[in-house]
């Protein structure tokens, strides 16, 4: 971890004053911790989570919470849950996110983007990243994995990069895609070196696909485990899936901050420092994760976390075209209004399951307001048991193992 690592600054170099927008993002990462207190989260994934790490790990009863298999993940869960319990688990994942937040700063720095802070702080306050930070789940875990082979990709350290991405495949198995576009993108720019990069991909398939062993063999030694659980067949035809897609893409940001940030990014000029050989890499790499990020999202639009590696990649292109102050306070702000207050324009027939929809613009509470609401409900749960009962009052006698959970409105 070291060698990914800037040097540390000696204690003879003098301190300098924090400057305002180093200060707003301290301040923003500060005001998360209050939300690690608040249980586990409101994700009914969490719940399936800590089932089976116990399950696995103290009963030996090997089980894991969906395809294709979280076993890694729920091994680091089981493991932080002895440890201190919600708490524990919600400060190890805001702990992850503070580093991807670090890592976003100083890729910034070293692209040329001129609001390094402030752009992070883009990232800090969007409401999926607040609640993936504050939460037992796994998407900033991950993400961690990802942004790191990035980065060792676009360097130029082949062998390391492996390690990272491994680690970011078996945590979630859906970063498979996103991994082999940032690949394609190095490919396309140094395509004499393609063998090297294909077999960087290899390398990652074969040590990060070890925990899918074990989901190939639950499921009767099929490749069943990697079909997704995603509903009805009602929900997916194609109006509704494109419908899903475009309209939860625009509330990653907010319909007027994604407006913001598209004139920025498709504004005329050139980025900061487009000559260098590590800016065109890193835009190509960068490029190839949001591409397969989108591509995987089309094809699955259900939970916006789902775009966190695009949402990071896409912020630090952004900030590569940003020039004005003005431009990136009242971006921010308009990103952080999203969490308090959510404008929508459709109602759907089925709240988190729906097979249509109607044009119904409204205001409704925001999408951090409505987390905070659900995990206050479920609080005190440690089990799946116990969520599917608090969101389902009167339901015992049901099945509970596949439910139709209780979602907030944009989920």
């Amino acid at each position: 971890m070291l060698l990914l690592c800037e040097r540390l600054p000696s204690y003879t170099e003098p301190m300098r004053r924090p400057t305002i927008s180093e200060l707003i993002l301290g301040g923003s990462v500060l005001l998360l911790l209050p939300l690690c207190l608040l249980g586990y989260g409101a994700d009914n994934d969490t719940y399936t989570v800590l089932d089976s790490g116990i399950s696995t790990w103290h009963l030996h009863l090997a089980d894991t919470s969906r395809n294709p298999g979280y076993w890694v993940f729920e091994a680091i869960v089981f493991a932080l849950r002895g440890f201190g319990g919600s708490v524990a688990t919600n400060l190890a994942t805001l702990a992850v996110a503070i580093i991807v937040l670090w890592r976003f700063v100083l890729i910034a720095k070293r692209l040329g983007v001129v609001f390094p802070y402030i752009v992070a702080t883009w990232l800090a306050v969007t409401p999926v990243f607040v609640i993936a930070a504050t939460s037992t789940v796994d998407y900033l875990w991950s993400l961690l994995g990802l942004v790191l082979f990035v980065e060792l990709l676009v360097e130029d350290r082949l062998l390391l990069a492996i390690l990272p991405a491994a680690f970011a495949f078996a945590i979630r198995g859906a970063n498979g895609p996103l991994i082999a576009g940032a690949i394609v993108g190095a490919v396309l720019v140094s395509p004499r070196r393609a063998s090297r990069f294909i077999g960087v991909g290899l390398a990652v398939a074969i040590l990060g696909g070890l925990p899918y062993v074990e989901s190939y063999r639950l499921a009767n030694h099929s490749f069943a485990f990697l079909h997704a659980l995603a509903g009805p067949d009602e929900m997916w035809s194609t109006k509704m899936r494109v419908g899903r897609f475009i309209y939860k893409s625009c509330y990653l940001f907010g319909p007027i901050a994604t407006a913001f940030l598209a004139g920025t990014l498709f504004r005329r000029g050139q980025m900061s420092s487009p000559g260098s050989d590590f800016h065109r890499r890193a835009i190509a790499v960068f490029l190839g994760v949001i591409v397969a990020n989108s591509i995987l999202f089309l094809w699955y639009p259900i939970e916006i976390s789902y775009l966190l590696p695009a949402a990071f990649f896409l912020l630090l292109l952004v900030g590569m075209k940003l020039e004005k102050k003005i431009v990136a306070i009242a971006t921010l702000l308009l990103i952080l209004s999203l969490n308090f207050v959510t404008p929508q324009f459709a109602r759907p027939n089925i709240p988190g399951h729906a097979t249509g929809a109607t044009f119904h613009p409204s205001l409704e509470p925001g999408i951090l307001v409505e987390d905070i609401r659900f995990r206050l409900k479920v609080r005190q749960c440690e089990d799946y048991r116990c969520y599917f009962l608090v969101l389902h009052p009167g339901s015992h006698d049901l099945d509970y193992t596949n439910p139709i959970p209780l979602q907030a409105p944009l989920q």
